[in-house]
């Protein structure tokens, strides 16, 4: 079995193929050219250069697949809104035009929750989804119905994954990006942590993955994944304050007071032209101030999924990780 595996270097992606090398199965990785591929060169992985924009590559990367996970894509609260849609958007359909030509058994395409438009209350896979003006999410969405609109029209077997709040070893925006924020003492709270941050440990999301790969009756399918806990962005950030060994965040700001901020910053930095993220964004603000609830029920009963790496062990991977990487040295931070 030949998987191909777009975004191999990144975070989720990376995980993914160490999973499936395990499972004794073929891998091979498409990347950027500016990607470091010495790590999955070093595993035995058959490494293919190109980017989502070159058709050619990505034909000559998908030849003789049986399956292909789209991991690949620009993810971040900030940045040029024709970057997200020259990523997330045109970029899945070429990937879709190449898998279509492979004739592969199975394209898993990793989607994300924020297509739900962080409404506050559970969203089963039924919901439709909704675009809030926050470009990730926004070209997510748009990627999502070509993903659909390929499977009706040509019949490519496809199955949507919707990971909540992905965390774990290799994470940035939400690990180590937010340990960088504890450390300054930049970070702040909003209605005091209390809302569920809808966790997924990197491991549990790369098993489902893999279940929806597997599983015939994951074709036409989306699946919410999640941790199933209800644990808060409170608990979550007082773990990564405890890691560091740093006094745990007291700061908050209301919903209403920070998505004013978020609103302000973000247009006096497009007014100024500033291509760097300001320091509050609305996506932000929505991401840990309303619950992140998606039942994972469907995935449960369809795919056989279990997640298996507790709140509590993943901190701990999280924390060795920090620690191999030197973002972490003896229990404090190396400046």
């Amino acid at each position: 079995m030949l998987n191909l595996v777009t975004g191999a270097t990144g975070f989720i992606g990376s995980h993914l193929v160490e999973a499936l090398l395990l499972r004794g199965e073929q891998v091979r990785a498409f990347v950027r050219p500016t990607s470091n591929a010495r790590s999955l060169r070093a595993l035995g992985v058959e490494v293919r250069i190109g980017t989502l924009r070159d058709n050619a590559s990505l034909v000559a990367a998908a030849e003789g697949a049986d399956r292909i996970f789209h991991c690949a894509a620009l993810v971040s609260d900030w940045g040029d809104p024709m970057a997200f849609q020259e990523a997330n958007v045109n970029g899945v359909l070429n990937v879709l035009a190449a898998a279509t030509r492979a004739k592969v058994s199975k394209f898993i395409h990793l989607s994300t929750s924020d297509v739900y438009g962080f409404s506050g209350r559970p969203m089963d896979e039924s919901e439709a989804l909704s675009p809030r003006g926050f470009p990730y999410a926004d070209s997510k969405i748009e990627g999502e119905r070509l993903v659909w609109n390929h499977y009706r029209r040509v019949g490519l077997p496809v199955c949507v994954i919707r990971p909540a709040t992905v965390y774990g070893p290799r994470g940035t925006l939400l690990v180590s990006g937010l340990v960088e924020a504890i450390r300054k003492r930049r970070l702040f709270f909003i209605d005091e942590g209390r809302h569920i941050a809808g966790l997924t440990y990197v491991g549990n999301l790369v098993d489902a993955l893999i279940l929806a790969a597997d599983s015939p009756a994951s074709v036409g399918q989306a699946y919410n994944i999640s941790d199933g806990t209800d644990i808060t962005w409170k608990q979550y950030i007082d773990a990564l304050s405890d890691l560091c060994q740093v006094p745990r965040i007291t700061r908050s700001y209301s919903h209403s007071r920070a998505y004013l901020m978020a609103t302000f910053y973000e247009a006096w930095y497009r007014l100024l032209g500033r291509s760097e993220r300001p320091p509050l964004t609305r996506w932000f603000v929505e991401m840990m101030g309303t619950d992140q609830i998606f039942p994972i029920e469907k995935a449960r009963r369809e795919l056989g999924y279990r997640p298996r790496v507790s709140f509590e062990e993943g901190i701990r991977y999280t924390g060795d990780w920090l620690r191999q990487v030197g973002i972490l040295g003896d229990g404090f931070f190396q400046d």
